[in-house]
């Protein structure tokens, strides 16, 4: 099984796909680490560009805070409604949206699709004017405590009451889009194929990252390749995590840095990172720009491209490529939705905004949202949101930036501060099904009432450890220290 390939470049990830799945002959591939979208919900949507979002009547932000986790796209919907797009959002706390949303709609982890059916089948004008405007739907993760079936219940509404509206998924993870759209992905093939297509041979279906973990941990995965991933911090179910790669009977990472999951590695290939490569990425539009190398890697690191194609010789296979134009050239040949991306065109000086790809073979077929999940009157829900500056590998690897993670707390309406007979400042046992953490006390109007803001992955406080990837969400206590 492989788990990742976000931080490659778009030919890296052709190549560690056609070997998976070529020559390996797994389709238990995922590019994201448990805190994003499915493929088929980022590849079967009709899609939106940013300037669609922009220019849009409304443009629709249902989950993340975009502030922390798409900073460029915040600027520019800030931008756009200053010239009359109505920005409406449907997210778990206050984010740094909110200073100039037209609406701010706050819905506990699990309820989003349950906050939007309501608002579209009232009398409220916004409901109007989403059901008779154009409207582009931003959907993201707002917390890694809550299961990706929030974002598509929330989408299943959104294509079922606004049909005519378009969608931009909102992937804050590298080349997130790039290494779905070159096939790391179960299920999926380059160029947003279903993998019955039967290209490199019918493959029995692939899991997920979550799949993999478990599999992992019941001892049913031989070798765990780690493509510039780090489950042990990224994961969010730090417990799923840890005994999926102590499970695997041999983990091989492939990275830049020496981070908690590479140690742990059995075989570590160094490799190659931004700058120190050239190649192409994919933005979250689908919108193709290259990328030029600017320094020499160091010591024997190499392309992750290089490294898939002497692995797949070495197993006996040939991926039959040798340059990173090469690649591509095939990838855009195989591909019909890459058909007009060609290394001609890419490279062409008029094309410096990059080229956008369209089309998707790729059937999504979404269920009616179930119900919410019930709400534990004596507990908080938990959301786990992600900040701009946190323990992340590359952060943590710059000098200039890593000060800027804060440690974590837990933040609280001052009514549930109150209620429970805490103080700000308080240190607290934080309670899960899985474990207690001890955390400081933070009032906050912009948490709503029954819910707790616990940033995932910030230095010092391991959050995924409260959470159960195998439940739609996560619900904590808090008792005060003795």
């Amino acid at each position: 099984a492989v788990i990742g390939g976000a931080r490659l470049t778009n030919e890296d990830a052709y190549a560690w796909a056609k070997l998976a799945k070529g020559v390996i002959g797994t389709d238990s591939v995922d590019a994201q680490l448990g805190d994003g979208l499915p493929a088929d919900l980022v590849l079967g949507l009709p899609g939106a560009t940013i300037d669609d979002a922009c220019s849009a009547d409304v443009a629709l932000v249902i989950g993340p805070d975009l502030k922390e986790s798409l900073p460029i796209l915040h600027l520019r919907l800030r931008a756009a409604a200053r010239n009359g797009t109505k920005i409406v959002q449907i997210v778990p706390t206050e984010t740094g949206v909110s200073s100039y949303a037209h609406r701010t709609i706050l819905a506990r982890p699990g309820e989003a699709a349950s906050e939007l059916s309501a608002l579209l089948g009232s009398d409220d004008p916004l409901a109007d004017q989403l059901r008779n405007g154009s409207v582009v739907a931003i959907v993201g993760r707002g917390s890694a405590a809550e299961s990706a079936q929030a974002a598509v219940d929330a989408t299943a509404v959104v294509r079922s009451q606004l049909p005519n509206a378009t969608f931009l998924p909102a992937l804050a993870r590298g080349n997130v889009r790039g290494a779905i759209d070159m096939g790391l992905a179960p299920g999926v093939l380059p160029g947003r194929v279903s993998l019955d297509a039967g290209r490199w041979g019918p493959r029995e279906g692939g899991l997920d990252t979550a799949g993999i973990l478990e599999a992992a941990a019941a001892g049913r995965i031989d070798t765990l390749i780690l493509l510039g991933a780090d489950p042990l911090v990224d994961f969010p179910d730090h417990d799923l995590a840890e005994r999926g790669l102590a499970g695997a009977r041999t983990v091989v990472a492939v990275d830049c840095f020496a981070t908690a999951s590479v140690r742990r590695a059995d075989i570590v290939l160094a490799a190659s990172t931004y700058g120190e490569k050239g190649g192409t990425t994919t933005n979250l539009e689908g919108r193709v720009s290259r990328l030029g190398q600017k320094v020499t890697a160091p010591g024997a690191a190499r392309d992750d491209w290089m490294i898939a194609a002497e692995l797949a010789w070495r197993l006996g296979g040939d991926l039959g490529v040798t340059s990173a134009e090469d690649i591509w050239r095939e990838a855009t040949s195989v591909a019909p939705s890459h058909s007009a991306c060609t290394v001609e065109a890419i490279s062409d000086p008029d094309a410096q905004d990059g080229i956008l790809v369209s089309g998707s073979s790729i059937e999504l077929a979404l269920a009616e949202p179930g119900a919410a999940p019930a709400v534990d009157s004596y507990a908080l829900r938990l959301v786990a949101g992600r900040k701009m500056w946190d323990a992340g590998t590359a952060i943590q690897n710059s000098a200039s930036l890593g000060h800027l993670a804060d440690e974590a707390a837990i933040s609280m309406n001052p009514t549930d501060i109150e209620r429970l007979g805490v103080a700000e400042g308080d240190r607290v046992n934080v309670t899960s099904t899985r474990t207690t953490l001890v955390l400081s006390v933070v009032a906050d109007d912009g948490v709503p009432r029954g819910t707790a803001s616990v940033p995932f992955n910030q230095p010092g406080t391991a959050t995924g450890a409260l959470i159960d990837a195998s439940q739609p969400v996560t619900d904590v206590r808090l008792e005060t220290r003795s």
